[in-house]
């Protein structure tokens, strides 16, 4: 097994993280510290983290959380700003599925298990994200098909989403923006490309699972099998 994969499944970190934290020079086999990310290891090797023993046997755990406006979606913040960690056991070692800027609200799936969580988030499992976006701006409408067929925005990102009109209340319109990839500020880029502005964003749902009656910075438990069907249809 490749050793990022070993330490994401035994619930150290995700597997972009792992890769860090073997580069950075923190992780040893049987005693030796390693930095080749492409190490493989298996059943007799003796894997340790910042000196202590890493080991499978551990019980992952998924969380439903309802991400409030104003919070971090990381684990720690360099100026001491409120995360999602603050709505959890410290005891636990938790990090989220993807994130979700610091203004948008909505669901956010928090987990112990980094290649469970890798797995949602690779792209070949077209993990859909539907968000309500709201605007003070009309989008272009002759630009919607482009935006649902896929292109590269001047920036370089490759997009893809459909974007549906929902209604107009007050000066605020009201889209749908549906996604299968989480890239960073893809929704406020596509609305910038369809010459508009995103005021208020939320997501409204992750791989179909949605916040039901949860209460804002509320949170709960997802049968891991609902996750497992997700990533096997």
């Amino acid at each position: 097994m490749r050793l990022n994969k070993f330490l994401a499944k035994s619930g150290i970190a995700s597997r972009r993280k792992c890769d860090l934290l073997i580069k950075e020079g923190r992780i040893k086999v049987n005693g030796t510290t390693v930095s080749d990310l492409s190490t493989q290891i298996d059943n007799n090797d003796f894997v340790q983290y910042n000196g202590k023993l890493v080991e499978l046997n551990f019980n992952p755990i998924v969380y439903l959380f309802y991400k409030p406006k104003g919070v971090i979606s990381t684990v720690t913040d360099p100026f001491d700003r409120k995360t999602i960690l603050n709505f959890f056991d410290s005891k636990e070692r938790l990090f989220p599925i993807g994130r979700l800027d610091r203004d948008t609200t909505g669901v956010l799936l928090v987990t112990n298990d980094g290649d469970l969580a890798h797995k949602l988030m690779h792209p070949k499992y077209k993990i859909e994200r539907k968000y309500i976006v709201e605007t003070k701006i009309s989008v272009n409408k002759s630009k919607l098909n482009a935006i649902k067929e896929g292109l590269k925005l001047d920036n370089g990102q490759q997009v893809k989403a459909r974007v549906n009109f929902i209604d107009k209340k007050f000066n605020r319109y009201i889209y749908e923006a549906i996604l299968h990839e989480g890239k960073n500020r893809e929704v406020k880029n596509i609305f910038k490309f369809l010459d508009s502005k995103v005021e208020s964003l939320h997501r409204m749902s992750f791989a179909g699972i949605e916040l039901g009656k949860l209460k804002v910075g509320g949170k709960k438990k997802i049968p891991l099998k609902m996750i497992r069907n997700i990533i096997n249809n």
